[in-house]
């Protein structure tokens, strides 16, 4: 059984430790006529494990990633806010079939199971109009449906993910005592993940990757009068993987 993977050469366990630095957009639009609501733009800095094997023809995976960084904040009607903190966990295991397997190429078909914890920390800062911030927390639970491709000493991989359920917490608590904090329930959207890997020496590896998000307006919080618009995330980047 093999480790380590390089130069050509397949193997039946990847555990990889990995570093990464990506850009990421995050934007809503307005419910009614999809108009330019608010982003956050900024950078992610982060850590990766990876846990893989192929073994009596089953593929199992375990991927989980956590990641910090900072946005800034532009609206259309509440100024602009810069250097808030952002938070990002997510872990998926994986459950898959090759479906061939040779010294040099591999095809993999897979599903399984996905979790992941976003939080923007904008309590307690103000916007250049004096308008007053609020932490976010969103968790999304998904089902990634993908394709695992490799040839020599590249890996390419696509995940389209059905979203299953989410759920929003605004502390508005933050902004003023007068207000509570809600809770928005979330339940249409979907996602993509796509990455290519270059397997290099002394297992070592680069990933370029993009992850995608795209959902849907929320349903009413329990008062009947707040919403989480549709958004989108967008996030690019590169890491850097050691086998261990």
């Amino acid at each position: 059984m093999s480790i380590n993977a390089h130069a050509g050469q397949l193997t039946e366990v990847k555990q990889e430790f990995g570093i990464y630095g990506a850009s990421k957009i995050y934007e809503e639009r307005h419910p009614v006529d999809n108009s330019f609501f608010m982003s956050q733009d900024g950078y992610m800095i982060g850590i990766m494990l990876n846990n893989e094997t192929y073994e009596d023809e089953i593929y199992t995976g375990l991927k989980t990633r956590f990641a910090a960084g900072e946005v800034d904040y532009q609206s259309a009607g509440t100024g602009t806010m810069n250097g808030i903190p952002d938070y990002q966990f997510e872990t998926t295991g994986y459950l898959g079939l090759p479906l061939s397997d040779n010294n040099n190429s591999r095809t993999t078909i897979f599903s399984g199971l996905g979790f992941r914890y976003l939080l923007n920390a904008s309590g307690l800062k103000q916007s250049s109009t004096g308008h007053s911030g609020y932490d976010r927390e969103s968790r999304y639970i998904y089902m990634p449906f993908g394709l695992n491709y490799e040839v020599n000493d590249w890996e390419f991989r696509g995940e389209y993910l059905y979203f299953l359920y989410g759920q929003q917490k605004s502390y508005l608590s933050q902004v003023s005592s007068v207000y509570s904090d809600i809770t928005n329930d979330q339940e249409e959207g979907s996602g993509i993940k796509l990455t290519a890997k270059k397997y290099l020496e002394e297992g070592l590896s680069i990933e370029f990757y993009m992850d995608h998000w795209d959902i849907a307006d929320s349903k009413l919080d329990v008062s009947g009068s707040f919403m989480e618009p549709r958004n989108t995330t967008s996030e690019t980047g590169l890491r850097l993987f050691w086998s261990y």
